[in-house]
């Protein structure tokens, strides 16, 4: 088996911007393992996520706001890592974390707004929960793919990419699952506009994911 080794030089930006996501990390662990820790079990079973969002406190506000920071930085290198770390250019890393945290403005601005408009502020709060739960979740899981794609000794990212690949899929029916039970089962939603929802601030970004793998 023929293999490529890789360069001991890594890109500076790329590895700082591993030491931060490890630092965020550490900091859930090691601060606020017990919160973390139900954070994570809220993504797969109900019961966690029924009593994380019962007790709100200012630890919970912390850990939110922790993985939310992992959430836009893992999920940038990882777009770098897999499409772009070829030009080396700090721009185009930057970019993608701005392009990153645009989105999730806009997604956080348009779910609030629509609850109002409509007076469902409960479901616009849920929604945000599940949506961005999912997200941060993923960024998790996403970790040692970066760190084995940007640090392993052999050349593995033709084998990481489709993995990484599985991992966005997998969340993104298990987001797309939860939202239909709480708009539709739990609140009567209509299924139209679930559909609207998921196809213009849920599907579009991965389909650009896998547009640009296809065009690589």
């Amino acid at each position: 088996m023929n293999t490529i080794i890789i360069s001991i030089h890594t890109n500076n930006f790329t590895f700082i911007s591993i030491c931060i996501s490890l630092l965020i990390i550490s900091i859930l662990y090691g601060f606020y393992y017990k919160y973390s820790k139900q954070f994570f079990l809220s993504a797969f079973v109900q019961r966690h996520a029924n009593q994380y969002l019962r007790d709100e406190n200012i630890f919970k506000k912390r850990v939110s706001i922790f993985f939310s920071l992992l959430k836009v930085m893992n999920i940038t290198i990882f777009i770098w890592t897999f499409f772009y770390s070829s030009d080396g250019d700090i721009l185009i890393f930057i970019k993608i974390l701005s392009f990153v945290m645009i989105y999730y403005f806009i997604k956080y601005v348009c779910i609030s707004l629509l609850g109002y408009l409509f007076k469902k502020t409960q479901i616009a709060s849920l929604t945000l929960f599940f949506t961005n739960l999912y997200d941060k979740i993923l960024s998790l899981f996403l970790f040692p793919l970066l760190v084995l794609s940007n640090f392993f000794i052999i050349e593995i990212t033709h084998l990481l990419f489709p993995a990484g690949l599985i991992l966005i899929l997998g969340f993104f029916i298990l987001k797309i699952y939860w939202l239909s039970i709480i708009g539709i089962k739990s609140f009567g939603l209509s299924r139209f506009y679930l559909f609207i929802y998921i196809c213009l601030l849920e599907f579009f970004p991965i389909l650009l994911i896998v547009k640009r793998a296809i065009l690589i």
